[in-house]
């Protein structure tokens, strides 16, 4: 059997390319309020013209009615997955605006990573530039969404070789250099998103355990979340332990100390920057900063 010439491969390998981005560019379409796909296509044509082109009929299916589950299933999966995300912030703007941004998110930044995990990794920016979607709870909605993606982090980010107390005296402090695991988020807040989430996760536990007592013709209320900003910035570690995710507030040094460490200062030089405003004794400061990496050592937090 004669060999196929390279043109003949490049022609065909094109063709096929043509169609894998016809194919993703129609499932990628949002779907129409009746979760249907748009009878029209890009240019005013017949979407159902354009599905014919490269999807057979079968002898139940149109070539459109072919094309649309691919196109449902697709649109279903990224909200259903965004929505887990982010139960925090559908409770903070109600159920139709978190439908409404979902939608306009997805559409805007979509799906560009082989894992449905980085779904929510430009959230904040775009909140930030569209608050039309979330007013009048800017603010609280923003301090949510940063907290709820700090949590994706803390649950899947990867953990390198914890800090050993003998690592720690091998250098003088102006020379010695300590990381944090990537999983950790240090976020200055100005909501206490934190308790917020909390009180959520504890009323969806409470509904699920009594849910089959419930009448199921009685539609379910979700808990909304309000709270006014805090008079202090909250400072809030998002971290893992033994495959949990828990939120740890800082105080204001601790925050500065561990933010200053992984910015790749040395130690001598984050607790010089994390205590310059304090008025409290050098030997308080030491022995609080001493406290600190006791409990960030036990909690594995700390890296080379």
């Amino acid at each position: 059997m004669p060999a196929r010439s390279p043109l003949k491969k490049k022609s065909r390998g094109g063709e096929l390319a043509g169609v894998q981005r016809l194919m993703l560019q129609a499932i990628g379409r949002p779907l129409m309020p009746d979760e249907g796909m748009q009878r029209a296509w890009i240019d005013g044509s017949a979407t159902a013209d354009v599905a014919a082109k490269f999807i057979k009929p079968n002898d139940r299916l149109t070539s459109f009615e072919r094309l649309q589950i691919y196109n449902q299933q697709y649109w279903w999966r990224l909200l259903a997955s965004f929505a887990e995300d982010y139960p925090g912030l559908r409770a903070v703007v109600g159920q139709r605006k978190f439908d409404r941004l979902a939608n306009t998110y997805i559409e805007s930044c979509g799906s560009t990573s082989w894992t449905m995990r980085n779904l929510g990794r430009h959230l904040e920016s775009f909140l930030r530039t569209h608050p039309e979607l979330i007013t009048p709870h800017e603010g609280l909605a923003v301090d949510v969404a940063r907290v709820e993606w700090a949590r994706v982090i803390a649950f899947d980010d990867p953990e390198k070789p914890r800090l050993q107390p003998e690592q720690i005296g091998a250098a003088p402090a102006d020379k010695l250099r300590i990381s944090l695991q990537p999983y950790i988020s240090l976020l200055e807040l100005s909501h206490p998103v934190d308790e917020l989430l909390l009180k959520l996760k504890e009323s969806e536990i409470e509904t699920g355990a009594f849910s089959n007592a419930v009448s199921s013709d009685r539609p379910r209320r979700r808990m909304r979340l309000t709270a006014h900003p805090s008079r202090k910035p909250i400072h809030l570690a998002i971290h893992r332990h033994e495959l949990s995710v828990y939120y740890k507030r800082l105080e204001p040094e601790a925050f500065l100390l561990l933010t200053a460490l992984r910015g790749g200062a040395s130690l001598e030089t984050a607790c010089a920057q994390a205590f310059a405003d304090s008025k409290a004794l050098p030997e308080t400061n030491a022995a609080k900063v001493q406290q600190w990496f006791v409990t960030w050592m036990q909690l594995g937090w700390l890296c080379r």
